[in-house]
């Protein structure tokens, strides 16, 4: 599969270190180089605004997908190339998933972090079968790895599941790892499932 549009999930807030801002400007000027499309959530605030602008100054090209509350408040930012507003967030992260070949996940909040998920278990579940990059900056995701590592170690999540996330702390090399990354058969995901499945005791 060819990588043209890649959804960047990231902070409503620039945080509390400077290495993130950059780390987002490196994003969005890289993808504009590579002549990636941004999609992300559409917000004139924080990460995401830095991303998208940046690419945009860059010459390249940036989606936002916002809510219809957001926009409503003015909050979708001006200088992007294309707005669609969805109704709810269950259709927000369906367009996200939908319009995407590929996804980057760089410091944010709980939104962020509902995103990484969604797209984890949407390709483990055979939904899509799409890369999904971690920008771990600072180390900022340090502790969700180490819970990842732990939900292994206690066989919650598969060594397959835990594998598909590609981690990085620079910008140019998750790319890279992304753009030449050889996703799985879908039916990998699945048939690992039924494994895990099978051992469930049964009356």
């Amino acid at each position: 599969m060819t990588i043209k549009k890649i959804s960047v999930f990231c902070g409503a807030h620039l945080g509390k270190s400077p290495d993130y801002q950059i780390a987002a400007q490196q994003i969005g000027k890289i993808m504009a180089e590579k002549g990636l499309e941004v999609i992300f959530g559409g917000g004139n605030v924080g990460l995401m605004k830095v991303v998208a602008d940046t690419a945009i100054d860059n010459g390249g090209k940036a989606t936002g997908i916002t809510l219809k509350s957001l926009h409503e408040f003015e909050l979708t930012n001006p200088n992007i190339n294309e707005t669609i507003i969805t109704h709810s967030l269950f259709e927000r992260k369906e367009k996200f998933l939908d319009m995407s070949d590929a996804f980057i996940v760089l410091p944010g909040g709980v939104g962020s972090m509902d995103e990484l998920l969604e797209v984890m278990v949407s390709n483990q579940l055979g939904g899509i079968n799409k890369p999904v990059g971690l920008l771990n900056i600072n180390g900022y995701y340090d502790g969700f790895l180490s819970w990842l590592q732990h939900s292994v170690d206690e066989e919650f999540v598969s060594v397959e599941n835990q594998n598909q996330i590609l981690v990085s702390n620079d910008p140019k090399k998750l790319l890279d790892m992304i753009l030449s990354v050889e996703m799985p058969s879908p039916d990998t995901w699945i048939q690992r499932l039924n494994v895990d499945f099978s051992k469930i005791p049964k009356d």
